[in-house]
């Protein structure tokens, strides 16, 4: 299992911005891992290397594997945070729409994959409860 790890968002995106995408590409795929791993049984193909090969050479067809991956990404998340038994609070259509608004969407799946890790950590730092019999 990943290390799931609490990432700042505005440095995801600035670190995006400054490696001109190449960042972008790591984070990407170390963040479809930890999704993977909070929720194996969640959307069904998503792994790390073919969302981050369909961001690569999308353009061979015609974006079309780029965006129904990015909806299975963003399906993903939901089920992570069900997954983490937080109430999902994460929105596709707004994930998208920072897309085009300077590519601010990191920020926001960054920010929501954040309460996850939170919620995921809290649970493994809890006690355990006892049984009654």
């Amino acid at each position: 299992m990943p290390e799931l790890k609490t990432r700042g968002p505005f440095a995801v995106w600035i670190l995006s911005i400054v490696t001109f995408g190449i960042y972008y590409l790591v984070w990407f795929a170390k963040t479809t891992a930890e999704v993977k791993a909070v929720n194996p049984n969640g959307e069904k193909n998503v792994n790390p290397a073919p969302m981050v090969w369909s961001l690569l050479i999308g353009a061979l067809t015609l974006f079309i594997w780029p965006i129904v991956n990015w909806f299975k990404f963003c399906a993903s998340i939901r089920q992570e945070q069900e997954a983490a038994g937080l109430t999902p609070t994460f929105s596709t259509g707004l994930a998208t729409l920072f897309v085009f608004l300077a590519s601010t969407h990191v920020c926001y799946v960054q920010s929501q994959q954040n309460l996850v890790v939170a919620a995921v950590s809290a649970k493994r730092a809890a006690p355990a409860q006892p049984v009654a019999a």
